[in-house]
Parts: C-alpha cells; structure tokens; sequence
C-alpha cells in the first residue's frame, strides 16, 4: 500500500512541475538521467535525420553537420561533393630570368595574402612562357591546383635538372618526368609533403 501510494505521489509531483528525474530527486530538466541511458527502439529505425551527442557533463544535443558530412541510411558518411576556394593571382610583373626560368614563384598563399587557404589558383596573366623550378608557401598536406588561363606555356622542372638549384629546397618539386608542360590552358596538380619538403605533382590536364 505504501509503495502503491509513493508511486503516485511520484506521478502527481511530476505532473506538477514537469520535470522527471531518474537516479535523482531534484531534476532540473524535463528529463534527466542521472546514471548510464540505454535507449532502445520498438521498432528497427530506417533512417535517421539527426545525430545526438553528449558534451562534458552529459547534456544530450543535437549536432549540425556541415556540408562535409552526410547522414545517410543510418551512417555518417563524407559528402561525395568536394568545395574548392579559387584565387586568382596576376603574374605579368615577375621576374623572368634567362632561359624564362623563374625560381620560388610566389602565388600569394601566404599567411595573411590573397589567396591564403585557397585550393585553385587561377593565373591570370603573364609576361611570356615561362618555366618554374619552385613554389613558394607550401605546407604539410596542402592541395594545390595551379590553372593557367592564358595562351602562353608553364613549364614545371623537376628537382632532379640543375636548373631547380636556384630555388629554395622546400619549394622544389617532384615531377612525373623530367618536366612538365601546360600547353596554354590547362591545370596541374600538386600536394605538398612536409616530411620530404617537396610539392608532388600528382597529375596534369593540359
């Protein structure tokens, strides 16, 4: 009989306030656990459209997920679609040594430049062909697409060719052959190995 009454008495506060606490007495929300939860479905979920997380102290919260993540048929999954910052940069005022080599170009992603944090860099101009021994700005994991929108030619020198000495060791790179040509436009692709200090030609579309 007392059990009975204590069970009611239990429903009756919580009506009135609202408020349930279990493994507490003085809940301070309109649920709350104080021990380990289990949450278990009647029924196999198909999918879901929301992720839950905990912070530090146990506060359940919905998470938002950026345009990196998708929440698919129950799994976290990378979005297939990939966002890359363009910036252009306007070389017809660099210097073009003999032979139109031009060492540590610099395409302004440094720290605090245009183009810092950008992925595409979209040359827009140029004083003549020209052949480049070394990049400047490189770090560790960095993924760089160098697009050339003009007729003229960049040439890209591996490190191995003399020609790449005059270029800081860090900013040389490594090529899939001796070098490589943008025939006018066209785009190649570089990451940036920290380790080696060297930016990695991975493909080119001339």
């Amino acid at each position: 009989m007392n059990r009975t009454i204590s069970i009611l008495l239990y429903f009756l506060v919580c009506n009135l306030y609202g408020q349930v606490g279990i493994g507490t007495l003085t809940p301070h929300e309109t649920l709350e656990v104080n021990g380990d939860l289990i949450v278990e479905g009647l029924e196999p979920l198909e999918n879901s459209t929301s992720l839950v997380g905990a912070d530090d102290v146990g506060n359940l919260t919905i998470l938002n997920l950026d345009n990196q993540l998708t929440l698919e048929n129950n799994r976290l999954e990378l979005s297939r679609s990939i966002y890359y910052s363009i910036g252009d940069t306007d070389l017809s005022g660099i210097s073009v040594g003999p032979g139109n080599l031009v060492h540590n170009i610099d395409l302004e992603m440094g720290s605090g430049e245009i183009n810092e944090g950008k992925t595409v860099i979209n040359i827009i101009a140029l004083p003549s062909n020209i052949k480049i021994t070394g990049i400047d700005d490189g770090v560790d994991g960095q993924h760089l697409f160098v697009y050339n929108s003009v007729t003229k030619n960049i040439v890209f020198i591996d490190e191995s060719d003399p020609k790449s000495l005059n270029s800081l060791p860090r900013n040389r790179m490594k090529v899939l052959a001796g070098s490589e040509t943008l025939a006018g436009t066209g785009s190649v692709e570089f990451i940036y190995d920290g380790n080696a200090q060297r930016w990695i030609l991975l493909s080119i579309h001339d």
